[in-house]
């Protein structure tokens, strides 16, 4: 009985702190964020975005979340650099590291399409 009120309060106190849980990356995340990396680096190599442009894909466990990388060139995306973001453009876990502006025209598409997996911006 204690481990259950010990995780409750835990609970708890994060929710009166504001910080946002993150959860684990699964299998799942890995591969859809392998993927995310693929697809910005080729993307690039097609000169289809060039270094303002970037891809986001919609978490597949999470439909209120999604992927997309820190605010870099897309040729040098790495798994280390996708940021899991929420529906309002805010990213879960910043960890300091620049995020794109152009984050909040994935989240609405994201919020108002649920049936949109991925966007691509590319700026002409």
């Amino acid at each position: 009985m204690k481990k259950l009120d010990a995780r409750k309060s835990e609970r708890n106190a994060s929710k009166s702190t504001g910080k946002t849980r993150v959860s684990k990356r699964t299998a799942t995340d890995m591969q859809t964020i392998a993927d995310l990396v693929a697809a910005n680096r080729i993307l690039y190599a097609q000169s289809v975005l060039d270094g303002y442009g970037h891809v986001s894909a919609r978490h597949d466990l999470h439909p209120d979340r999604f992927w997309l990388s820190r605010g870099m060139a897309p040729g040098l995306v790495t798994a280390d650099d996708i940021m899991e973001f929420d529906l309002s453009g805010e990213p879960i876990d910043a960890r300091g590291r620049a995020t794109y502006a152009e984050r909040f025209i994935h989240s609405e598409i994201y919020r108002h399409r649920p049936d949109v997996k991925s966007i691509v911006h590319s700026p002409p």
